[in-house]
């Protein structure tokens, strides 16, 4: 999976437009429709600069933040700082993390799912959120409907140019199902030259089917699906895809701690 490198230092200005307080709220709507959390704790896969992780911080939830990439936890560590909020950010790969107390809400937007390869990858990420999910706990996360993009055989070139920074990010598909964007960019310094970088990111058509089959193997039951920021089932023309799935496992805890228990 692509690690966000160069990008981190201007992700959050590029996102200037996206309000986080209003995707907490969105959250919280979604949360009070499926009957609430058995604890607000909540664990933000793919958090990257940790925006929407400091919104549910806000929101009263005691937050952790998990990614793959050391630069855009980086920015969150000093974005919470400044505010003060008290978040655990750790740096780990969705596949097969693991955290030390299982938590309420397990949330992951903004694409972050669409980055994994393959059906496996996709698979062995819902058992890991199973495995960190209190029983009753809620999985909601996004899937970008990559299909509905205008599938072009040719190479499709945007650009930006702002005093803070010029990005160009050329865009093709390079198979039925795989969507990749190619980006540079050129960021100022201080001595008045320009620092360039280059990234390629890549993002996978994931199917309804896939999504239940995956949930069903992690012991995850989908309970909801809507369109973007709607309380409507998604259509034909929807872009972005919000799931809701429950956790009905029950946790069986380690003979060594149920013995210590019994004492």
């Amino acid at each position: 999976m692509t690690e966000y490198g160069g990008l981190a230092e201007i992700y959050d200005t590029l996102m200037l437009g996206v309000d986080y307080g209003e995707w907490a709220e969105y959250i919280e709507s979604l949360v009070r429709r499926h009957g609430g959390v058995p604890q607000k704790t909540v664990l933000d896969v793919a958090c990257g600069t940790g925006s929407t992780t400091l919104a549910m911080a806000r929101a009263g939830y005691i937050a952790t933040g998990l990614d793959l990439s050391g630069e855009m936890l980086s920015v969150a560590r000093q974005k919470a700082s400044r505010e003060r909020l008290d978040i655990n950010f750790m740096r780990a790969d969705m596949r097969s993390f693991s955290l030390p107390e299982s938590v309420g809400l397990v949330v992951s937007f903004q694409d972050g799912l669409n980055y994994l390869p393959t059906t496996a990858d996709f698979e062995d990420t819902m058992k890991a959120v199973a495995a960190c999910l209190e029983r009753d706990g809620l999985f909601i996360f996004d899937i970008n409907r990559v299909e509905k993009l205008h599938k072009s055989k040719t190479t499709d070139v945007f650009w930006v140019d702002s005093e803070e920074f010029t990005l160009i990010w050329e865009t093709r598909f390079i198979s039925n199902d795989m969507w990749e964007i190619n980006i540079t960019g050129f960021v100022p310094t201080e001595n008045g030259l320009y620092r360039k970088f280059s990234e390629v990111h890549r993002e996978r058509m994931i199917s309804e089917e896939e999504v239940v089959t995956a949930l069903e193997k992690a012991g995850l039951k989908l309970t909801g699906r809507y369109a973007a920021f709607s309380q409507e089932e998604p259509d034909e023309s929807s872009r972005r895809t919000f799931y809701v799935a429950r956790n009905l496992q029950i946790k069986v805890k380690p003979k060594n701690e149920e013995i210590f228990h019994r004492r």
